[in-house]
């Protein structure tokens, strides 16, 4: 099932999850956010509710709740669940017409998906896909688009698939950021021509506090003979090496990545203990 436990939220009611229905959202628009829990605690939660209100913003939508009211529903849905490990989707649907307002919001517990300690360990195998997003930095419910990638990685045999222009530029992955390393500098696609991950933000900033080199910069899938290692980042992946793309191997144990690694597993520990005492707000 799509909806996994026994509650959800629809719009202001917390109800059963035999009353849910995915089809709600199979017209209209929908922009949606994946947050990982984690010990109980949603993490980096105002990141992904304020990257929510910004899709809405690029797509000129409005949505009568507040970021308030969907924090407390969040953590009101955990609760009642009893879920200390597990991932939440949030939607937000309009209607086909594009009606500024909001028709449906729906929150709920999904399947997911972690990376297994061999995979952070050895790394995974990522693919091609000829495809571009209409609206980089808007986070919308494609499930056309969901699929295609999906099939490609079925086809692969391989974790993820990396997102190419016509040109053979990279920008992200299906559901994935990518960065590149060369001896001890990060390399990563534009962030006006990408999705921007909350993990991806979380990169950005200890690379910054760690004094990290990390240049942004268009980078053509011929060209990746050149680094050294690469490595996905994401809600549920969190940084995790990859050994190849196609053709192109890379050091899955580089030392710059093995660090980016501890680091951001710190930054989750700290942000799980200054969150866990706090009220329901």
């Amino acid at each position: 099932m799509e909806c996994l436990h026994q509650y959800f939220y629809h719009n202001q009611s917390i109800t059963s999850c035999n009353a849910f229905n995915e089809s709600v959202t199979d017209t209209g628009l929908s922009v949606y956010e994946i947050i990982r829990v984690e010990q109980g605690i949603p993490l980096f939660l105002d990141d992904h509710l304020e990257r929510l209100f910004t899709s809405m913003n690029i797509l000129n939508l409005e949505v009568s709740t507040t970021q308030k009211e969907l924090r407390k529903r969040i953590r009101t849905l955990i609760e009642k669940n009893k879920v200390n490990t597990g991932k939440i989707k949030l939607i937000i649907h309009f209607n086909q017409d594009h009606q500024p307002r909001e028709k449906d919001v729906l929150i709920y517990f999904t399947p997911y998906y972690f990376p297994t300690t061999n995979e952070y360990q050895n790394g995974v195998s990522a693919g091609f896909c000829r495809a571009i997003r209409t609206h980089p930095n808007a986070k919308v419910l494609n499930i056309e688009a969901r699929k295609k990638a999906n099939n490609v990685i079925a086809e692969a045999k391989v974790f993820e698939v990396l997102l190419m222009d016509q040109e053979g530029f990279i920008s992200e992955g299906s559901r994935s950021n990518v960065f590149f390393i060369h001896g001890d500098t990060l390399y990563t696609p534009n962030s006006a021509n990408v999705l921007q991950g909350i993990t991806r933000k979380n990169i950005l900033r200890l690379c910054q506090i760690n004094n990290i080199p990390l240049i942004e910069q268009d980078i053509r899938s011929s060209d990746l003979n050149h680094f050294d290692a690469a490595f996905l980042s994401g809600t549920s992946l969190k940084v995790l090496p990859l050994k190849n793309i196609e053709d192109f191997t890379f050091d899955p144990r580089h030392k710059t990545l093995q660090d980016l690694m501890r680091l951001y597993n710190q930054l989750t520990d700290n942000y799980i203990e200054s969150n866990r005492k706090k009220p329901n707000p």
